[in-house]
């Protein structure tokens, strides 16, 4: 999708909401969307054929994630990843405190302001639903969960803490190992739980040396099919299924297995440890031109989450545009060949800031100027060339559009903004 639109193709920016398929992910699924397409359950032969793809599969990707096979359930992607870690450790947990039937009272359940909506809408569910109590961590300004406060957070009934290990939106990485690390020291009985969906594809993560006991990842972040997610539990991690009917997955999650879907998940991840160093290399050198120029050329405009390239997902570049609304903003480079995102959501009509930016302090105002680029293998340095010459203007033509006042921003808004 990369180039320019007089050619006919356009520049795909937007790499943290789904990565485009390699094709060599789709040459792998294609023999089992065609003839290796028998129910993995079954016991005649061409069934066994689809079992001992997902056997491979499933130890591939669990060695790249230093997990033991059995410790890996698949599941449709990163939401119900997120959702079973939850809702199964507070089914188990409830279970468990009362010698298998459930508890009356709720357990205690912690997570961050700055969480994909799969945990925080699940937890909040969960409180609504009166089977947890939800301690909701606060971020520093570039949205960072601090580990002494997740540790004081930590009560006797806390069965579970969720922190991600890197945020979709401003690209933070947390230190989700001295995270586990204090809240294991605070309530060993207390479990973990990391959402991986966006590390995984650029940083690898190993489930021992991050210390957690459950682990979210998927294939669509990392060039691999969507509708294939993996849930890590660590042994003897208390789980109870929310989807039944079937004894797939060790009696962890129903439902027949997508066996082409596994296989290019398998793949995809195989494909990303031995391209990792190249990727990165790649991704970054086009992360800091961007981050550098973006201001140099808009003014009244600031980029969000850590500079420091280390501390932030390679290839996440997250701006706030002043005096703008982020989704004009995008439906312009739309139209103009790009695909991006912004950190806000529509709903109901209106255009609500994203709760993360909300969560680390920028003013709503400002926080609906937002946008996310996201960059991939495919970018190239023509790609940020025709962005930086384009998206200037455009910001122009809104503002000029716009009844806000363009010459100087609100005191509040200065500390976020370059210029």
């Amino acid at each position: 999708m990369n180039g320019h639109r007089s050619n006919g193709s356009r520049v795909y920016l937007d790499h943290a909401a789904t990565t485009p398929p390699d094709p060599r992910v789709v040459e792998a699924m294609l023999p089992y969307l065609t003839e290796y397409f028998a129910n993995p359950s079954s016991i005649y032969v061409e069934a066994q054929q689809t079992r001992r793809a997902i056997d491979e599969a499933r130890q591939t990707i669990a060695s790249s994630v230093g997990a033991d096979p059995g410790e890996i359930v698949f599941t449709a992607g990163g939401s119900e990843s997120d959702s079973l870690a939850l809702r199964g450790v507070v089914g188990a947990s409830r279970r468990r405190a009362r010698g298998g039937a459930a508890s009356g009272n709720p357990v205690h359940i912690i997570t961050s302001a700055v969480e994909h909506h799969a945990v925080l809408d699940t937890a909040e569910q969960l409180e609504r639903d009166g089977v947890a109590e939800l301690t909701i961590l606060e971020v520093d300004r570039e949205g960072r969960v601090d580990p002494a406060a997740a540790a004081a957070a930590v009560r006797d009934d806390t069965v579970l803490v969720s922190v991600m290990h890197a945020n979709n939106e401003v690209g933070a990485i947390n230190d989700v190992a001295a995270i586990a690390r204090a809240v294991h020291e605070a309530n060993p009985r207390t479990a973990v739980h990391t959402d991986a969906v966006q590390s995984v594809a650029h940083l690898g993560a190993n489930v021992d040396r991050l210390g957690v006991d459950l682990m979210t990842f998927t294939g669509h972040k990392l060039y691999g099919p969507r509708g294939a997610g993996a849930l890590y539990v660590r042994a003897g991690t208390p789980l109870a299924p929310q989807i039944l009917g079937g004894s797939q997955e060790e009696r962890r999650r129903a439902g027949t297995e997508d066996t082409a879907a596994i296989v290019g998940f398998a793949k995809a991840i195989e494909i990303a440890a031995d391209e990792r160093e190249a990727d990165l290399s790649h991704e970054r050198a086009l992360q800091q031109r961007l981050m550098t120029e973006l201001p140099q050329r808009i003014a009244m405009t600031g980029i969000t989450g850590p500079a420091d390239l280390d501390e932030r997902l390679p290839g996440n570049v997250s701006a706030l545009i002043g005096f703008v609304e982020g989704e004009s903003i995008l439906l312009a480079l739309d139209l103009a060949g790009f695909a991006a995102s912004s950190g806000s959501a529509c709903t109901t009509g209106s255009v609500e800031p994203s709760h993360v930016l909300v969560a680390m302090g920028v003013p709503d105002e400002l926080a609906r100027g937002s946008l996310r680029f996201s960059l991939g293998r495919g970018n190239t340095d023509e790609d940020v060339d025709r962005l930086l010459t384009e998206l200037p203007p455009i910001v122009e033509r809104l503002r000029a559009l716009s009844p806000m006042p363009t010459t100087e921003p609100p005191a509040d808004w200065q500390p976020w903004l370059a210029t």
